[in-house]
């Protein structure tokens, strides 16, 4: 027998002896839905079975209660004892999924309806072959229909360029002009000979043959329950493998299982094949529109082809103008695409008709398929935006109204699932910076709601000036699978997300960080960004906990900026009860924390080479939190703190950065600074390079103290004029990054006073700003080290003496 000949491989679909009628289908399909409600108004069963997993079976009657408009997904969510297994499982209906049309004619005719799959967290079904970890977890894979040696051998032979297409050139396009029962009998030959071409060892590994084992177990329980006709809807792939009455029907182990199961809001973005989703058919947006025209809903008088490519320009004209194609052109595609459809022998065109069309008549040039812009546009259009919906009362744990009713207060759009951005003024606009906040929680909560695109680091300062925050958002199907995953944790965003900071604070006691300052005041800038308020209190109580254990001083003085960037937050932001919060418990914190770092900054008096880079990164610390000119803590403890350094000995880095920092907090003026700096200077005069630590440490906390004394400029020249030729070369690379904190402005400035001191005229000054590198600069040293000792060989020493 040859798999590639369908009429070899036909089925019977009708079991007569057990009074069993087979329906083998194609998930979203809407040739396979019209073809079925034909069927079942017409054998009446007294039970559909259909491919779905019975712990789902509760949520059949909300899926029909009235408001519910597809799309909309049951979801399971893994429990406690999952934890480390793939997340979340869907189940995706649309209004033209076989299976959706089945429960509605079933119910009408008041027949019984199962669903007879494993359940849902069965480790059957969770051996996905997903390449990404952010596709969803189906139940549903027709990977099959698209790929293969058969799919092969029958679009070479039909001249079909992929599976796809093959699918739609067999059925979908050829939807009317059979009657149901042909129909089915092709979809079951053509099924059949895929089942035929496939490997059993690849069925057994990837869940298939467990399921079908549980299938064939729910029919013989339904059989043995019920009299009357029995409807069986599966995946054509399945229903071979189900008609044999004397296959094995045990049910397999753990087929009895509960799961965590809701109805959720769906959109044809995430049930788009192209977007990783593994069954049905990609473009939903398309066969909604097929499906409509079959039904007799659409009352156009165009044809769809026409409503389509019509419609398509008019979304160019409006979104995207500069892709948008003239009126003879749309003329031009629809007329390419009705003669493509006779050439293929089609009575309409499809999908791929349609995009050949657009290719051929309104892109001129050689592309890749897919490649060109308007083709990423018309594959877009094609998709579709619709965001199902559940009425309100839907069962559904009280986040997710409270969640949505929130968000449309603040004027977001849920409407579809179409991602958006929005620009909020956070400092000036009240609304603004409860929208923030919001958005803030959710990126706690549901992650896949919000980004932020652009804003300040408030935390660590960078761009802290800017006044306006960018973000895009939508509402999707993970958004809602994530809401109900945290609705054990209270019934609000922000409860949700402050019992989520109480639980990182956990994580942080677990992983011997407990006492880790720095990582509280993380936690307590989070919070105050989602505008958690007094539910931030335990975060409080674990913050101060934190810092009266910390002995690691970096750790405090990063905590204590963070603090003070919290405060300077809290005042500068219109005050509402979350921010009003934050703002009469930070100071007395902040306070605190300011007198633990006193407590232990002399301790930096034992900083060595090896450690002083940590000691001068506390100072710098110390200095920015310092730089507020009314700061909430008291600087006094700190101030006497530093003056005792001020007095120890110290490695000559951390003096320079000691000393930078009495300038920067005025605890001495920028003349006392220079004296001491200038004596540092002085007594490392035999040792250079200690003299550029010192150098260094200056330059890191507050480079201005070199740039605007000449005395330490010159003390500096001076030190390089007592170095032979090869110290300037072993001093240069300390040189060069110890400048590498001036601004080229201040480079400029140094060097200015340096060639004045040495003479050098404003013409001179120009060609010493073209500095070459050290290695051209010690190449030049070396040839002239050579002529020097030439010209000494030759009797002309007198030469190398100055001009007197």
């Amino acid at each position: 027998m040859s798999v590639l000949d369908p009429a070899a491989t036909a089925i019977r679909l009708f079991d007569a002896e057990r009074n069993l009628h087979f329906f083998p289908i194609r998930h979203h399909s809407p040739a396979c839905a019209l073809h079925l409600r034909e069927a079942l108004r017409a054998i009446r069963p007294a039970a559909v079975l259909i491919e779905g997993p019975v712990d789902f079976e509760p949520l059949i009657t909300e899926l029909l209660a009235p408001g519910v408009v597809p799309p909309v997904a049951m979801v399971a969510l893994p429990d406690a004892a999952e934890k480390g297994r793939s997340g979340t499982t869907y189940y995706p209906i649309c209004r033209h999924s076989p299976e959706f049309v089945a429960i509605q004619q079933a119910t009408e005719l008041g027949a019984t309806v199962r669903f007879i799959d494993l359940p849902s967290r069965h480790p059957a079904m969770l051996s996905d072959r997903r390449d990404r970890q952010d596709q969803p977890l189906l139940p549903m894979r027709e990977t099959m229909f698209d790929r293969g040696a058969y799919v092969e051998a029958m679009c070479a032979r039909t001249g079909f360029r992929d599976g796809l297409a093959l699918w739609d050139g067999l059925f979908e396009a050829r939807a009317r002009g059979t009657d149901w029962r042909g129909f089915f009998a092709s979809v079951g030959a053509y099924c059949s000979a895929l089942r035929a071409a496939s490997d059993p060892d690849e069925l057994e590994a990837d869940g298939t043959l467990p399921r079908e084992a549980m299938m064939r177990s729910c029919i013989q329980e339904t059989i043995a329950a019920r009299s009357g006709p029995i409807a069986i809807i599966t995946g054509g792939f399945h229903t071979p493998a189900l008609i044999d009455a004397h296959t094995d029907a045990s049910r397999p182990a753990g087929a009895t299982a509960r799961s965590n199961a809701w109805l959720v809001r769906y959109d044809f973005r995430a049930l788009d094949r192209l977007n990783g989703y593994g069954a049905g058919l990609p473009l939903p947006g398309f066969y909604e529109r097929v499906w409509q025209r079959l039904i007799g809903t659409d009352d156009a008088q165009s044809t769809l082809t026409e409503d389509i490519l019509v419609g398509f320009r008019a979304h160019l004209i409006e979104k995207e103008p500069a892709l948008a194609f003239s009126f003879p052109t749309l003329q031009s595609m629809v007329e390419a695409a009705r003669r493509l459809a006779e050439l293929r022998g089609l009575s309409e065109p499809g999908r791929t008709e349609l995009f050949d069309a657009l290719q051929s008549s309104a892109i001129k040039q050689e592309i890749e398929v897919g490649a060109h812009p308007l083709l990423a546009a018309f594959t877009i259009y094609l998709q579709g935006d619709r965001l199902g919906d559940l009425p309100p009362g839907s069962r559904l744990p009280p986040l997710i109204e409270r969640t949505r009713s929130e968000a449309r207060s603040l004027g977001l759009s849920l409407d579809d699932a179409i991602p958006k951005t929005r620009e909020l003024d956070i400092y000036r606009k009240p609304r603004h910076g409860q929208t923030s906040r919001f958005l803030h929680a959710m990126r706690l909560v549901a992650p896949p709601f919000a980004e932020r695109v652009k804003g300040p680091d408030r935390v660590y300062g960078f761009r802290a000036d800017m006044l306006m925050e960018t973000w895009t958002y939508a509402w999707s199907p993970a958004v809602e699978a994530a809401l109900i995953e945290r609705a054990g944790d209270g019934e609000t965003v922000r409860d949700v997300a402050a019992a989520l900071l109480i639980r990182r604070l956990e994580d942080l006691e677990q992983e011997g960080q407990r006492n880790n300052a720095e990582a509280a005041f993380n936690l307590l800038s989070i919070a105050f960004d989602a505008g958690i308020g007094s539910a931030a209190d335990p975060l409080i109580e674990a913050v101060s906990d934190a810092v009266g254990a910390d002995t690691q001083l970096l750790r405090l003085t990063n905590a204590l900026v963070i603090g003070q960037a919290l405060n300077s937050r809290a005042r500068a932001m219109p005050a509402d009860a979350a921010i009003k919060a934050f703002a009469d418990l930070l100071p007395a914190l902040l306070d605190r924390l300011a007198r633990r770092i006193a407590e232990l900054l002399p301790d930096l008096a034992a900083a060595n080479a090896d450690s002083v880079g940590g000691a001068i990164a506390c100072l710098a610390a110390l200095a920015e939190a310092m730089a507020d000119p009314d700061p909430p803590f008291a600087t006094q403890p700190l101030r006497d703190a530093l003056h005792g350094l001020m007095s120890a000995q110290l490695d000559p880095q951390l003096t320079g950065a000691v000393i930078a920092l009495a300038a920067l907090v005025n605890l001495i003026d920028e003349a006392e600074a220079g004296q001491r700096l200038s004596a540092a200077l002085a007594g490392a005069f035999e040792r250079p390079g200690d003299a550029i630590r010192t150098l260094s440490g200056v330059m890191a906390l507050a480079p201005q103290l070199f740039v605007n004394d000449s005395s330490l400029i010159t003390a500096i020249d001076d030190l390089f004029g007592a170095v032979d030729d090869q110290g300037f070369l072993d001093l240069l690379p300390q040189l060069r990054m110890a400048f590498a904190e001036l601004s080229p402005q201040e480079t400029d400035k140094v060097a200015a006073i340096v060639a004045a001191a040495h003479g050098a005229s404003e013409d001179d000054f120009a060609l010493l700003q073209q500095v070459p590198d050290a290695r051209v600069l010690a190449d030049h040293l070396m040839l002239s080290e050579r002529l020097r000792m030439q010209w000494q060989a030759d009797g002309l020493a007198t030469w190398l003496e100055p001009a007197p």
